[in-house]
């Protein structure tokens, strides 16, 4: 009985540590904004604003679990939402070629970049910003306009059927990330890589499969992308960045999250508070620069006490086990 009660307990905080900033932030701004952002329509334009970053930061993820950053992951989109919605558009494929296409070159583009790390054997960072530049120029020779969508092929960035994708796409990484022997792997070799080699996992092979794994949840993210928008054009000397910043940021609270709840549900949390963070201060009226101060410093704060973690659970530690030998000698002593 006490074990169980213990179980439950441990849930009950684990529930409440996990949704602390994401709830913590709708009640700040809320009460910041006199009820403004403390609304159900807030709430659910926050939602939906918040799809596409999701399923970024899952392809994101994958790379980050085994210390790999991929800068790329803009300018894959890019590539794959230009070149697979004009195929689409201009061969009669609707919405389901669409999808095909964005994912089927997403995951090509992860899957060269993968191939490129093992042979190149270059940091991560420098192979990925090479690649960033690459992956935006090829657009722009195939269709030098960019991608114009019809209406009727922006269906699915529509309710319910953005919600119905990151379902998906949150089943898909669920399943991979936990229930598989490459999700295993991945989590092996970012705790600690020098003993995972040493027992004979193919540390080569996984970071492979994270580069085209990753590239399949960013090829749902590029039709998803374009369907948002409807019309995008070609950018140059690192622009697509941005189109992975939202997915970025919201991997690091993902990150601080994951020790209370599982990753997959991480990433909604840490993504979604990241999104009300900036629609919050839209909503106070403060300027772009101000927002990108204080996420900045939100993100400082959060990450500082993330790494220092550790310090604090041996103090806490150190000090229970001071209080064990004290007792223990205060009854000897009796």
């Amino acid at each position: 009985m006490n074990k169980n009660r213990s179980k439950a307990q441990q849930l009950a905080i684990n529930t409440g540590m996990s949704l602390l900033i994401p709830v913590g932030l709708f009640v700040i701004f809320g009460i910041l904004s006199r009820g403004r952002s403390f609304t159900w329509a807030m709430f659910m334009a926050t939602l939906k604003q918040s799809v596409t970053p999701i399923i970024i930061c899952y392809g994101l993820m994958l790379n980050m679990s085994v210390g790999m950053m991929n800068f790329s992951a803009g300018g894959m989109i890019l590539f794959a939402g230009i070149v697979g919605g004009n195929l689409a558009k201009n061969l009669g494929l609707g919405i389901p070629g669409m999808i095909l296409l964005c994912i089927l070159l997403c995951t090509l583009e992860g899957a060269a970049t993968g191939v490129l790390y093992n042979v190149m054997r270059v940091p991560c960072i420098v192979l990925s910003l090479g690649m960033m530049l690459i992956w935006e120029s090829f657009p722009k020779v195939l269709y030098q306009d960019g991608v114009n969508l019809k209406a009727n092929m922006t269906t699915l960035a529509k309710q319910p059927y953005c919600y119905m994708i990151m379902l998906i796409a949150f089943l898909i990484f669920h399943i991979l990330f936990n229930y598989t022997a490459f999700g295993h792997n991945l989590r092996a070799l970012g705790n600690n890589q020098a003993i995972s080699i040493s027992v004979g996992l193919n540390r080569d092979k996984s970071k492979f499969l994270s580069f085209a794994l990753g590239g399949f949840f960013l090829g749902i993210a590029a039709f998803m992308y374009i369907s948002e928008r409807g019309a995008v054009r070609n950018v140059a000397s690192m622009g697509s960045m941005t189109i992975m910043m939202d997915g970025f940021m919201g991997m690091f609270i993902a990150m601080f999250l994951s020790r209370y709840c599982n990753m997959s549900v991480a990433i909604i949390l840490g993504t979604f508070s990241m999104k009300f963070l900036s629609n919050g201060f839209v909503s106070l009226g403060m300027s772009s620069t101000v927002r990108d101060i204080v996420q900045g410093l939100f993100l400082l704060i959060l990450l500082t006490i993330s790494a220092n973690s550790g310090y604090f659970d041996r103090k806490k530690a150190d000090r229970e086990f001071a209080e064990a030998c004290n007792a223990a000698y205060a009854k000897k002593t009796a």
